[in-house]
């Protein structure tokens, strides 16, 4: 790489890297399945979490959040059941966890569900009980904050980043 692009190259990468304070600090792959499903998990304090499902049979975005908590001995939810769905009031990852019931206003002190089908996130029209999740699909879960979930970097970002800077070497 020529260096005159070396610092714009660099840019660009520490752009999509440090997009925010927060931060994905840990992955988890589970199930089994031809299909798989993506579920990250964005606390108020930053810490975010991806969750990697595998599945064949057919479920719902709250399934597949009990799906995650039924694997995973760290991770738990606690929810609401009504007639027109279900209402997640608590989400705990480790240490981390949130709970709120959306009746401290205006404090948004509640589990924001968001959807990723077209590319871009958006903020669900349905409950998660609601959403027939298909193969590829992303759900996230935002605690306190009506901003969309988090960047993830791509996998490549960083090592494209290293490649530049040992060609720059040579």
């Amino acid at each position: 790489m020529r260096p005159s692009l070396l610092a714009p190259a660099f840019v660009a990468v520490a752009c999509l890297a440090s997009s925010s304070s927060a931060a994905i600090i840990a992955s988890y792959e589970l199930g089994s399945g031809a299909s798989t499903s993506t579920v990250q998990i964005d606390f108020s304090n930053g810490n975010g979490y991806l969750f990697t499902v595998r599945w064949d049979e057919p479920m719902n975005g709250y399934q597949l959040l009990q799906s995650i908590d039924s694997q995973l001995e760290a991770v738990s939810h606690t929810a609401q059941v009504f007639s027109f769905g279900v209402f997640v009031t608590g989400i705990g990852v480790g240490a981390d966890t949130e709970y709120g019931e959306g009746d401290q206003w205006p404090v948004e002190n509640y589990w924001h569900y968001w959807t990723q089908d077209t590319g871009s996130w958006e903020q669900a029209m349905v409950g998660a009980s609601d959403r027939t999740i298909v193969n590829g699909s992303f759900d996230a879960w935002v605690f306190g904050s009506p901003v969309a979930p988090q960047a993830v970097p791509a996998p490549g970002a960083l090592a494209l980043l290293v490649l530049g800077l040992r060609s720059r070497r040579r």
